[in-house]
């Protein structure tokens, strides 16, 4: 006998593997340099009175926002555009989207991307005004992202 799925419980799924991949990526922080990074349980919400600014994903990581995605539908440009709108509103340097790669369970090989400008900041705050399009995300995998993390003075030297 089969059951069919309810739109709550497609929800519950989705949510659970999100929060799934919230953590993977915060362990694997932990064990790159980034020894206080958690999972952010908390979210943004806005009534008629008051705003609260999205924090990202995880927090324990000072001057960084992180935007953890886990979907089989990719939205790469809204992605960006929230990630770039909560390190704003955060006052953080750099917001960071991670994307989940199908097929690679170590969150080390999944997509970091950021802004091509902040990249250009992470290598000795070269000057990127002059390119054209300085937004364009470079993608990255987090392995390769987290020493220049580390080497632009974020996280912690083991």
């Amino acid at each position: 006998m089969t059951t069919t799925r309810t739109r709550s419980d497609i929800g519950r799924s989705n949510r659970r593997r999100g929060a799934d991949a919230e953590r993977r990526v915060a362990g694997y922080l932990r064990d790159h340099g980034f020894p206080h990074a958690e999972r952010a349980v908390r979210t943004g919400y806005s009534t008629d009175e008051r705003t609260v600014a999205d924090p990202g994903d995880l927090t324990g990581t000072p001057g960084l926002v992180w935007q953890v995605k886990d979907t089989q539908r990719w939205d790469v440009p809204k992605w960006m555009t929230e990630t770039t709108r909560q390190a704003e509103e955060a006052n953080a340097d750099l917001g960071i989207l991670v994307i989940r790669r199908r097929g690679q369970a170590t969150a080390g090989l999944w997509w970091a991307l950021l802004p091509l400008a902040d990249l250009g900041y992470l290598y000795g705050g070269r000057n990127m005004l002059g390119f054209r399009n300085r937004t364009a995300p470079v993608w990255l995998q987090l392995d390769a992202l987290c020493p220049l993390l580390l080497a632009a003075g974020y996280g912690e030297w083991a």
